[in-house]
């Protein structure tokens, strides 16, 4: 394995990971700016397209940066490609339970697992536990067999002696505590309802609140998660933040968990002025 692929766009640390690790890294196609939705057509024909043996980085829910999802149906597709092509997946999950549900966001995840194949996952416990400074998560790694899965365990084990030894123990400590315990374990599941549940609310809130303003916003509620890629171009951004002091990132993404009652319709109206200016 000598190539890592990764979408167009992706997190930007994805691409310094797999070059770390000495991988010639790929892009696939995966976003469509003109519709704000996912290049299906593209995003597949990539995949087709890569090499034998490929370490294919996907996004398991909630994309980052784009908050644009496939279906389940779509994930069917993928698989099989994999499969066909003899690709190694690797599936990162950084927002689980804040697109759909913590069961519904693990779907693609829990597909792959029992397909058989080798594959490698990433879930993380900074969002959805609040630990953002203990970066607690883990990696799962499936063989296509027993034999397989005892070489990989010990290539990690040698791995993980040489980088860091032992991780940070506070982070994995308080996820634990909160998973095995009965009473602790609802309450989590509710407050990642919670937290998911006023991200749908901030998102009709703004799409509402751009309709009032006579701008169509509707990709905001076609997206998942605590992230949107706006449509804006880098100019936009900047007139955004230095006019209006609505702050995101130049490539058009915003953070949708930073909006509240109180300033999602200054954000609308300064969003409907930006799209009527470019008309």
């Amino acid at each position: 394995m000598t190539t890592g692929a990764v979408s167009n766009p992706t997190w930007g640390n994805h691409v310094a990971i797999l070059k770390e690790a000495g991988l010639n890294v790929l892009r696939y196609a995966y976003y469509d700016a003109a519709t704000l939705s996912v290049d299906r057509e593209g995003f597949f024909a990539g995949l087709e397209a890569l090499p034998e043996r490929t370490l294919v980085v996907l996004h398991a829910c909630c994309h980052n940066p784009t908050g644009v999802d496939i279906t389940i149906d779509d994930w069917k597709r993928v698989l099989d490609i994999v499969e066909a092509k003899n690709l190694i997946p690797f599936l990162d999950m950084a927002y689980q339970g804040f697109g759909e549900g913590l069961e519904e966001d693990a779907r693609a995840l829990r597909m792959f697992a029992a397909s058989g194949v080798s594959m490698m996952a990433a879930t993380s416990s900074s969002k959805n536990f609040g630990l953002y400074g203990e970066r607690a998560g883990a990696l799962h790694v499936v063989g296509a067999n027993e034999t397989e899965a005892k070489v990989l365990k010990t290539i990690l084990n040698a791995l993980v002696r040489a980088e860091y030894s032992n991780p940070p123990r506070h982070g994995g400590a308080v996820v634990a505590e909160v998973l095995n315990d009965p009473e602790l374990l609802p309450a989590w599941k509710s407050e990642v309802d919670g937290c998911r549940n006023r991200i749908l609310a901030m998102r009709r809130a703004l799409f509402e609140a751009g309709k009032a303003e006579g701008a169509d916003l509707s990709f905001i509620i076609r997206q998942k998660g605590m992230f949107s890629f706006t449509g804006f171009t880098k100019a936009e951004m900047i007139r955004l933040r230095e006019e209006f002091a609505i702050y995101g990132v130049e490539n058009g993404r915003i953070c949708v968990a930073g909006l509240n009652t109180k300033n999602v319709g200054k954000v609308a109206k300064a969003f409907a002025q930006v799209l009527k200016d470019r008309k």
